[in-house]
Parts: C-alpha cells; structure tokens; sequence
C-alpha cells in the first residue's frame, strides 16, 4: 500500500465541532491502515481577529479524548507566515500573480454584474495585471493570482467522482492582503506541500477550493495530492448541524456523559457502513481494518441524537467502562460530592440504572433521590383502599427483615403477596413512589438495597394510613 500522508487543519476560531471530528477521525482511520503513513495535525490561526487559546486548546484536548493522535508537533500556521509571503512573491516574479489596487467599491461593483449575470467570467480584477504603473508598485496593492480563462478544470475526487468546472468560474482570488498577511487560500497549500501531504481529506465545502488552490501547485511545479471531499453532516432537519440540534461541540458531549466508542461508532456510520454482518456496533480496531474511503456516500448524512444515545447506552453498560463512569464522576461537581459520601451507593445505583439512561448526566438527579437525607414525599397523593389495608402489615414485614440481601428481601415480599393474594402493582408501585416520588423506575427491592434498611423504613414511614 502507498504511504499515505495526511493532515486535519482546523481552525481555533470556535471549538471542536461533531463534524471536524467526524473529518479528524476519517483521516485518522485512513492513515491506520498502513504502518508507515501518517497523519500531521495543523492548526490554522491565520484568522487572528478570531482565533483563540481556548479554542486551540478545544480542539487538541477534544481529539486526545477521542482517541485521535497524530504524528507531529502540532504546526502552527501563523509561525510559517514568511514561507507564505515566499511563495506568494515567486509567484509574482513567474508572472503567475499580480498586483492589485481596486478599490473596494469598484469590486463591490464588479460583484454586482457578476451576481446578477450581466459577467459571466467571475475574474474580479480586469485591469490591473496590465497596468505596468501598478505592477511596479512598492507598497499599498493586494496580490492576486492569475487563472487562465479558457476551457474546464477536471477534479477526479476520491468520493465525489469527476467533477467539471470552468475556469471562467474560478476566481483570481487574493493571496496577499493589501497589510502584507497571507490569505488562507495561499497558506493551507504551502503548508500542505512543505509537510509532504499527497492525500487530503476534507468537507466537500472545500470542494471549490481544489480548483482555486490546484494553481499554485502547478505553477510551483509541486505534485498535486489526492482529494477525497467527505459530505457534511446535517441536523434531522437538513439543514447543516448547529447548535439548534443539540450540542455539537465535542466536549459538550464529554461533559454530558458520552463515551468515546460511541461517538466513534455513530460517526463512522454516517455514510458508510460495513459490508459483513448488519450489526450497528463496531469499534474502532475493526473500522480500521474494514473501512475504504472509496465506499463513503457522496451526500450529506443525518445526525441523529437518537442513535447516538442507543450507542452510548450500549458502552455505558459495559462493565469494563465502570472506571470510565468513576472518571466522569470525578469531573462533575455534583457526582463527585455524591462519590465521596458513598461511592459504593453511587455504584450500586449507576449498576441498576445505566440500561435505562443515555448518558452519565443523567444519573445526577437520579443520585439525588438516593442520597437526600431530607427526602420527603409529595404531598396530596391517595393510594388504592387494597394497598392502604396492607400497608401495616407490609411494614412490619420490612421492618422483620434482618438478612438485608436482595435475594431475601425479593422472596419475602413475593411470600407476602401470595400469602395476601395481592398482585404485585397494589404494592410495588405505591413503594416506589413512598421512596422515590417516582411510580416508574427499578424494582423495589433494588430501591431498597440502594436505601439500606434504615432509609428505606425512614421513607415508608412517613405515610400515614
């Protein structure tokens, strides 16, 4: 297999966002599957107005919790500013850029024309590369490239397939701002040639990109790499995932109690899908050996929260991720108050709920039930005449028992109901509500070894007949 080498380029102008992390991990698989390619993580900060710390270290901090490496110091695009400024210079001298002085009003202009379809050519500038007064300019002009007008461009894209485009269509776009700073189109394709990358994998937003930034390595002379554009992800809605889904930041989802395999899980299957077997859940050593990019669907896939949880139910429930749970609650204010009074209650109480949560968070209202020391019932609730009978009687039944083990507490109350020809409603669902305020929920007698015997007493006596 050829040596791959590969590279994920986000931006620290926001946090790591459920579908970078779905690009991250594509390359990521990709380059797995062979032993000697690699995988270069490039921070783009050439936005400075925009880019933060924080959102630098979002995103490294999201990846390392994903279980997605790299195999480079991090680069940081803004150190290699004068290699940028070098290239973009040759350019100029080969006659292949030009210098640029329009104003703002008359591109605004241009646009117009363009946009209402009175141009059909999208060049933005049409008199500059002629003007020798201009070209000998020092200071105070833009650089832009130059893009031949006549006939197509011809992508032939790993997922996409061929895909035509006419150089009238391609901009001559800026790679040098009028303050002297290298524009990203300019920048991404230096660092991608000087870093040796000849495969990028990428959202199919950058698709046009390929047919701007193509230029500057044909007349660089550098080897084009091989693209793959992945499709977005959107919301149930169509629309592309936001904030308005749900949480799409990668280490929301961290906070809220998702476990990495299942992220992984869900995102992989988002678009492709393995062709032994139907079964939804796979892990990551098995996706590297089974994953071929050339089978990934070329349209957008649909997030769905949904699935999501049914794969984090399912790695939650897992008792090898126990630890994982102890972690999560040691990062979580409430858990970890709740893990230092008693972490074999809290346990006890993940163990008998976890089949029915979708993440972690949700066991802190649930640990608040148990570990309420003031717990009261609601008031105003009236129970069946069959069940306030008996309620003495069950009781002093509960209070009989010395052997507080489940399976003894389990056969008492099933001797009590037989004895009392009672169906086990009449009793179970007025308990539960004495102990948890909650008609629904796990069997009593799992409540009551999570209560102890004292709680448990405590709560039931509190209702008068």
């Amino acid at each position: 297999m050829t040596k791959m080498i590969t590279r994920f380029a986000p931006s620290p102008t926001g946090n790591l966002h459920i579908g970078s992390a779905r690009t991250a991990l594509i390359n990521y698989i990709c380059k797995s599957k062979n032993n000697d390619s690699k995988l270069y993580l490039r921070i783009e900060d050439t936005d400075k107005d925009r880019s933060k710390e924080e959102f630098k270290n979002n995103i490294l901090s999201g990846l390392k919790w994903l279980g997605i490496d790299w195999d480079n110091e991090p680069q940081i695009q803004s150190h290699n500013i004068n290699r940028h400024l070098e290239i973009a210079n040759k350019l100029l001298v080969n006659g292949n850029a030009f210098k640029c002085v329009c104003s703002e009003e008359e591109l605004n202009e241009r646009r117009k024309k363009i946009n209402s379809g009175d141009i059909t050519s999208k060049k933005i500038c049409i008199s500059c590369a002629k003007n020798t007064e201009v070209q000998s300019l020092e200071k105070n002009y833009v650089i832009r490239i130059k893009i031949p007008i006549d006939n197509k461009e011809i992508l032939e894209d790993v997922v996409q397939g061929t895909v035509e485009v006419n150089k009238s269509e391609i901009d001559d776009y800026v790679l040098v701002r009028r303050d002297g700073t290298p524009t990203y189109m300019l920048s991404v394709v230096v660092d991608d040639h000087d870093l040796g990358v000849n495969f990028i994998i990428r959202g199919d937003d950058h698709l046009n990109n390929y047919f701007r930034q193509k230029f500057i390595y044909e007349y660089m002379n550098w080897e084009i790499p091989t693209y793959a554009h992945i499709p977005l992800i959107h919301g149930e809605d169509g629309s592309k995932l936001s904030k308005r889904h749900g949480a799409v930041n990668l280490i929301d989802l961290k906070k809220q109690g998702y476990l990495p395999e299942a992220i992984i899980n869900n995102l992989i299957l988002l678009g492709w899908s393995p062709k032994k077997g139907d079964d939804e859940i796979i892990q990551l050593n098995n996706i590297i050996s089974m994953f071929n990019i050339n089978d990934l669907s070329k349209s957008a896939s649909i997030f769905n929260y949904k699935k999501l949880d049914f794969f984090n139910n399912y790695y939650l429930r897992q008792e090898k991720n126990l630890e994982l749970f102890i972690n999560y609650c040691k990062s979580n204010i409430n858990l970890q108050k709740y893990l230092d009074k008693d972490e074999e209650k809290l346990i006890k109480i993940f163990n008998i709920y976890k089949k029915d949560i979708s993440k972690y968070e949700e066991i802190v209202n649930i640990a608040e039930i148990y570990f309420n020391s003031n717990f009261e019932v609601l008031k105003n609730e009236i129970f069946e005449q069959e069940f306030n009978k008996c309620f003495n009687n069950f009781l002093e039944l509960i209070n009989s028992i010395k052997n507080w083990e489940y399976d003894v507490i389990n056969s008492e109350i099933k001797d009590f109901l037989k004895k009392n020809n009672l169906k086990f409603p009449i009793i179970g669902k007025p308990v539960r509500f004495l102990l948890t305020n909650n008609y629904n929920g796990p069997s009593i007698t799992d409540i009551f070894m999570i209560l102890d015997k004292e709680e448990s007493i405590k709560r039931i006596n509190k209702y008068k007949v």
